[in-house]
């Protein structure tokens, strides 16, 4: 997510050593039985930030969600917001909301008293209620289904009453727990954006897990993507995309092609095991032994091979075997000379009608050293 205004300190908090965190999770533990669910994590989010919490199942963080929202107690650690200590404050008396995947609405009340649930339990005045959830139809851009019940709803707008619904307390902090996993491709790609623009207008302090990479990285400021209870890496979204720190990061987050080799003597290239020779530059002395490089798709260039094609540094020859045609993108899979199958995207930036490069021919793979990664582990 692009922040649209602001200095770099005051856009990117983080960044500014004197900024003070929102969020705290100092050491947070929780086990189950002899599996560590959450292992020693520690985060720091700052006031208005769109934080995601990313990862596979089973990864822990819809049970480091939980621990914030307060339905599990840590064996170890804290939680601080705003100063405040909510470790082992009970849920209901935490400043902070929950929306839940399935969107939890009550059936028999309309929009507006679902909307003002929350509110009216709290005992809070009927005008004071009634103009809050005119507040938040409008944030939302519901108040012409005010009076409809959920099953009148469509599932993005179901999700947006929950979203209301979750804000109109006012909390110091939102949790989403797959919010937008119930919608198809098209909505939840428009809503990832909406729920940005609302997150912005309000500067709530959100929380996200969600299992999609594309959702994590289109809404947050930055992202955590955990690994077995742990943080495998925390970054801003087009750090974690361009340079992650691990193999396991690299093959999670988005499509990547991994060049396996060994370090050629002077430690400025890696001999690779497909042929060629990878030269990552950037005056970095690599270490003795065997090297793995990540390469995304889209940052090599693929040609047609012609007969005086020479080998050179950062270069591979192969037989393009399939492509697919994607409208605004192509992508290649193309066998090379040892075998192995290599990925490439290429954006379709021409109204062609015909392919340049089809099935079987024999082309010439390319890609700039920078656009490598060597990866530690």
């Amino acid at each position: 997510m692009t922040t649209k205004t602001g200095t770099a300190s005051a856009a990117r908090p983080w960044l500014d050593s004197s900024a003070n965190p929102y969020l705290r999770l100092v050491g947070l533990e929780k086990r189950f039985g002899p599996t560590r669910a959450v292992d020693d994590v520690s985060i720091d989010i700052f006031p208005g930030e769109f934080f995601a919490l990313l990862g596979p199942s089973g990864c822990g963080k819809t049970t480091l969600l939980r621990m914030l929202a307060g339905f599990e107690t840590p064996d170890n650690g804290q939680i601080l917001l705003d100063g405040e200590d909510l470790t082992q404050i009970p849920p209901h008396e935490r400043p902070v909301n929950m929306m839940f995947q399935s969107y939890a609405l009550f059936p028999h009340m309309d929009v507006a008293s679902n909307i003002g649930f929350g509110l009216q339990m709290e005992g809070m005045p009927k005008t004071r209620v009634k103009a809050r959830v005119e507040e938040m139809l409008a944030l939302v851009h519901l108040e012409h289904l005010a009076k409809r019940k959920p099953d009148q709803l469509s599932g993005g707008q179901r999700q947006r009453v929950a979203l209301a619904r979750s804000l109109a307390k006012n909390p110091k902090l939102l949790l989403l727990d797959e919010p937008l996993g119930a919608l198809d491709r098209k909505l939840r790609e428009a809503t990832q954006f909406e729920l940005v623009n609302i997150q912005e207008t309000l500067g709530v302090t959100f929380v996200i897990v969600t299992h999609d990479q594309e959702e994590a990285m289109t809404v947050s400021t930055r992202l955590a993507v955990m690994r077995e209870g742990q943080i495998a890496q925390l970054g801003e979204p087009h750090e974690v995309y361009e340079a992650p720190t691990s193999r396991y990061v690299a093959e999670f987050i988005g499509d990547v092609n991994i060049l396996e080799g060994t370090v050629a003597p002077g430690g400025q290239a890696v001999e690779l095991t497909d042929g060629g020779r990878a030269e990552p530059g950037g005056g970095r002395t690599l270490p003795d032994g065997p090297a793995a490089l990540a390469l995304r798709p889209e940052k090599i260039a693929i040609e047609q091979r012609g007969e005086s094609s020479a080998p050179s540094a950062n270069t591979l020859f192969g037989t393009v075997e399939d492509i697919a045609y994607l409208g605004d993108m192509s992508i290649y899979h193309v066998r090379l000379e040892s075998g192995s199958l290599i990925r490439i995207a290429q954006t379709n930036r021409l109204r062609a009608l015909e392919e340049t490069i089809t099935w079987e021919d024999p082309v010439r793979l390319s890609w700039d050293g920078s656009a490598m990664v060597v990866l530690e582990g």
